[in-house]
């Protein structure tokens, strides 16, 4: 394995800013695109085109016919997270470099050093006796609008014997895995409006209502300071992890305390204190405060009472909640928590329903072997926290989604200095060739 030439051309994938949820950055993700489309052009696909948005296309590949082959779906996305805040990065984010054996950018484990992973493998094995069909999009940390309307349009495009996902990781280094469930999402703004304009705080303050203060009061109403989320009816499809989940999850090499102070990295851990924190991480539904928007903050002082606020929030899904269903229930919750003084509004920007993965189709056992053959341990069934929307729609043909990853628990996902170790990269690449190989060999077999 060409490993100099191989980080290379993932530094050249990882240095373009395809930010998909800012427009300034639409140019960089149609670059990304393109990117993603010459790799594919590379491993000798007959088709290959850009679907459904000439700004973030959705990338769809066909590889060289085998006949009698099985067909395998590899999906990806190529788009990343913004940056912020940009003085937390030891190096710029779209400037990689490597540092102990760690490659550390914007995209480097989510998601385009697994993509990256999932094509070289396939270079790496020549020509597996495989069909190879790619779906690799441009707004998954966006809601992933683009591919649900496609896939609405062509659902033949999920057509396959298995869909393959590296998006994830290893639940702990040296232990691969496999996933379970994926929360869904919810992601919405509430607004507050307090009175018609902002207003002198020498003047008014004192009996003229703050908008930040009414958000705020609203905000700690939603969810209270024991971790409880006080939405009317959201936990009412909640149900516990089986005692065999729970039994697995006990055999975990998982330690609270490295998780609080190597992950977290703060003095405490909150949450529902009556469920143990991978429950709490996988098996409930949060509620979120991304960012609060209104008033002055800019440099220097302006004495003003802000007339209008907004915050950013999400809640995290687990199995059995719908999102259509918590779009109601949190807009009622509005509703009824705040005064009747201040107007409030929910304004909801993207979400999906969480996913539920069987893990009981061969596929599974051939991946588990090319982990045992290439690392030395097979893989182990867990939940997840994240949300990766379009996973649902993926398996509606009844393929079976196989979502596994290369990925490590500390790679800082959506943080400044994300990284993705090497040997994981290049171990992941060893995996996933395998996995090829086997997929091929037990069509053949079965022939």
């Amino acid at each position: 394995m060409d490993t100099d030439r191989l980080l290379q051309q993932l530094t050249d994938f990882l240095r373009i800013p395809s930010v998909s949820t800012l427009p300034a950055h639409s140019a960089d993700c149609r670059a990304a695109a393109e990117w993603v489309a010459a790799e594919l052009r590379r491993l000798g696909c007959r088709e290959v085109q850009f679907l459904a948005s000439g700004t973030h296309p959705v990338v769809w590949g066909v590889g060289p016919e085998v006949p009698g082959a099985p067909t395998l779906l590899l999906y990806g996305h190529y788009d990343v997270q913004p940056p912020d805040p940009l003085d937390e990065w030891t190096t710029p984010p779209f400037q990689p470099s490597v540092r102990d054996g760690r490659l550390f950018a914007r995209g480097a484990a989510d998601d385009k050093g697994q993509v990256f992973c999932l094509l070289k493998a396939i270079e790496a094995a020549g020509r597996p006796p495989v069909n190879f069909r790619f779906l690799i999009e441009g707004e998954e940390e966006y809601g992933s609008r683009v591919l649900f309307d496609l896939l609405r349009r062509e659902p033949e495009r999920t057509r396959a014997d298995a869909v393959l996902i590296a998006d994830m990781a290893y639940v702990a280094p040296g232990w691969p895995a496999v996933y379970t469930a994926l929360r869904g999402l919810c992601y919405a703004e509430i607004t507050v409006r307090s009175a018609k304009s902002d207003l002198h705080s020498g003047e008014f303050g004192g009996a003229a209502p703050n908008a930040h203060e009414e958000l705020l009061r609203l905000l700690g109403r939603l969810k209270g300071p024991d971790g409880k989320i006080n939405i009317p009816g959201l936990y009412a499809a909640v149900k516990r992890p089986t005692k065999a989940e729970l039994t697995n999850w006990r055999r975990l090499p998982f330690s609270e305390t490295h998780f609080l102070k190597q992950r977290v990295q703060a003095k405490a851990l909150v949450g529902l204190k009556q469920y143990s924190v991978l429950e709490r991480l996988w098996a409930l539904p949060t509620f979120e405060i991304h960012g609060v928007l209104g008033g002055f903050t800019g440099e220097g002082a302006k004495t003003v009472i802000p007339a209008e606020a907004t915050a950013k929030v999400s809640l995290r899904l687990v199995p059995k909640q719908k999102l259509k269903t918590v779009e109601r229930q949190l807009a009622a919750a509005v509703k009824r928590l705040v005064p009747r003084h201040v107007q409030a509004s929910v304004r909801f920007l993207h979400g999906a329903d969480p996913a539920v993965v069987p893990v009981d189709h061969p596929a599974f056992r051939l991946l588990d072997r090319a982990f045992r053959e290439v690392v030395g341990r097979g893989t182990v069934a867990v939940r997840a926290g994240g949300s990766i929307p379009v996973v649902p729609a993926l398996g509606k043909s009844g393929a079976p989604v196989v979502l596994t990853g290369i990925g490590l628990p500390d790679d800082r996902l959506h943080a400044p200095n994300e990284k993705l170790d090497l040997k994981q990269l290049w171990d992941g690449i060893a995996v996933f060739k395998r996995f090829y190989e086997l997929l091929g060999q037990k069509r053949a077999a079965s022939s």
